[in-house]
């Protein structure tokens, strides 16, 4: 198991992509905090982790990430419980699809609140438990980072900023052996992506991938387990892409 007894905090795991990479770690011997706003959602995802591995260690915290207090309740929670932290998942994040006329400031500014701020946010709060030994932060970027995507402005620009967050961070938590690398999915075919790409749109993408489809959460999970064990103990500021080649 390549992440044997280590503590995970994975935020954006009440379903897709996050769900997955909750369920990987588990399998690979993690013990896991997930976290997400929806209580019912949150839980739901637990039952399903549960129903596959049933001896599962795993802690449900609801929180915002954009708020500072529920993402320290987050850390005290998941300290109190498992006595450590190793790894840090900034997964949460909102893609909605609007026109740039009719993206309202409101709107735009929330998405980097949620995207980007609580990335920092997070990613400040793991330092004080990662600093004495080291540790694993791992940010979900996106391939429109580089690409961009019509409609999707402010996502777009919350994802590059993750990019620059990304290398920042690598440089400056070096020092205390904290290791922050980024992935960079293409189009993976989760609910949120289907909620927010008309199927024109999705089979574009698909027939602009070399590898002629789009991905499933499932194709993702092995970067994040290992840029979070210790083989990629010498990897750090990395912007990883897993997009069948979309962009390159």
């Amino acid at each position: 198991m390549k992440l044997k007894e280590k503590v995970a905090i994975i935020t954006g795991a009440s379903s897709g992509i996050g769900l997955h990479i909750a369920k990987k770690f588990v399998k690979e011997g993690a013990f896991i905090t997930i976290c997400g706003t929806n209580e019912e959602k949150l839980n739901n995802a637990k039952k399903e982790i549960l129903k596959e591995y049933k001896d599962a260690s795993i802690l449900t915290v609801i929180a915002d990430v954009s708020k500072e207090d529920e993402v320290k309740n987050l850390f005290e929670e998941t300290i109190n419980k498992f006595h450590k932290l190793d790894i840090l998942i900034n997964n949460a994040g909102i893609a909605p699809a609007t026109p740039l006329e009719e993206t309202t400031t409101k709107d735009f500014i929330n998405v980097l609140n949620i995207n980007t701020v609580g990335t920092f946010i997070c990613t400040r709060e793991a330092i004080k438990y990662l600093k004495d030994k080291g540790g694993s932060i791992i940010n979900t970027s996106s391939f429109v980072s580089l690409y961009g995507s019509p409609s999707q402005s402010a996502y777009s620009a919350s994802k590059a900023a993750i990019n620059g967050l990304t290398k920042s961070n690598a440089k400056e938590l070096g020092k205390y052996n904290i290791r922050v690398n980024a992935v960079a999915p293409g189009v993976v075919m989760t609910e949120m992506v289907k909620d927010n790409c008309n199927p024109e749109t999705i089979q574009r993408l698909n027939m602009m991938t070399p590898l002629g489809r789009g991905a499933e959460p499932e194709d993702l999970v092995g970067l994040y387990v290992y840029l979070a064990s210790d083989e990629s103990k010498f990897t750090t500021g990395t912007i990883i892409n897993v997009d069948g080649g979309l962009v390159m």
